[in-house]
C-alpha cells in the first residue's frame, strides 16, 4: 500500500479526468477498487490519487505529483519495466472503456505567485475544492498552470463543511470533490498524516 515514505513536492500536477456515463458509477467503482489491489500487489512505482466529484459533471480525477520532469520520466520508466502491472492496467483500461467518456489529460505546473494560504500536496485533505480557470484574479488556493494557460486551483481541506464554505469563497467556477482512499495508491506520507481515512480500505 506504501510508496516510499517521502513527501514529494508538487512542482508538476498530472491530472486525468474521466468523465463517468450515467448509470455506470457500480462497475467503475468495482474496476477501480480491484486496480486498487492490483498496484499493491505488483509494485505500483509512484502513488497515485483518485478523487470524484460531488459537483458539476460527474468525474474522477486522478493526481499523480513529480519534483522535476526527470522525476516524472524515472516513474514512466519504472512502469514501462513492470510488465506485469502494465498488463493489469491495460485490462482494466480495456473494462473501463464502456463505463467512461474519452480521458483528459493534463500537465501543469506549480506557480508559486499565483497560490494562497496552505500550500497542497498532493495526497492531503479528505476534500477538494478545485476550479478550472483561465481568470488570473487571486484565489486562494495553490495554482497550477497547464502550457495552453488553464490555471487549476486546489484548496484541500478535512470536512464537507469546510469544502462547502470554500467552494462558497472561490465562486461559481470551483467543485467540490471527495478523495477516494478506496481507489488511491497512497504514499506512506499521506498515511502518517491522516492514518484514519487512509487505512479504513487498506
Amino acid at each position: 500500500m506504501s510508496h516510499s515514505g517521502r513527501l514529494l513536492t508538487t512542482r508538476i500536477l498530472q491530472i486525468v479526468r474521466e468523465p463517468l456515463k450515467p448509470g455506470r458509477e457500480a462497475a467503475y467503482d468495482a474496476i477501480e477498487r480491484d486496480q486498487a489491489r492490483i498496484s499493491k500487489a505488483f509494485g505500483c512505482p509512484h502513488p497515485y490519487l483518485a478523487a470524484e466529484s460531488l459537483t458539476g459533471p460527474k468525474e474522477v480525477w486522478w493526481f499523480n505529483a513529480y519534483e522535476s520532469d526527470e522525476d516524472r520520466q524515472g516513474v514512466y520508466d519504472a512502469y514501462a519495466k513492470n510488465a506485469p502491472l502494465l498488463e493489469a492496467l491495460q485490462k482494466n483500461s480495456v473494462a473501463k472503456a464502456a463505463l467512461t467518456l474519452p480521458a483528459i489529460e493534463v500537465l501543469a505546473r506549480f506557480l508559486s505567485h499565483g497560490s494562497g494560504g496552505a500550500p497542497w500536496s498532493v495526497g492531503h485533505g479528505r476534500f477538494l475544492v478545485i476550479a478550472v480557470t483561465r481568470d488570473d484574479r487571486s484565489i486562494d488556493g495553490t495554482v497550477f498552470a497547464a502550457a495552453d494557460g488553464t490555471r487549476y486551483i486546489v484548496c484541500a481541506v478535512r470536512t464537507r463543511t469546510e469544502a462547502d464554505a470554500a467552494r462558497a469563497r472561490i465562486g461559481p467556477e470551483a467543485n467540490l470533490f471527495a478523495v477516494r482512499s478506496d481507489w488511491s495508491f497512497p504514499d506512506t506520507s499521506w498515511i502518517a498524516a491522516d492514518p484514519s481515512f487512509w487505512t479504513e480500505h487498506s
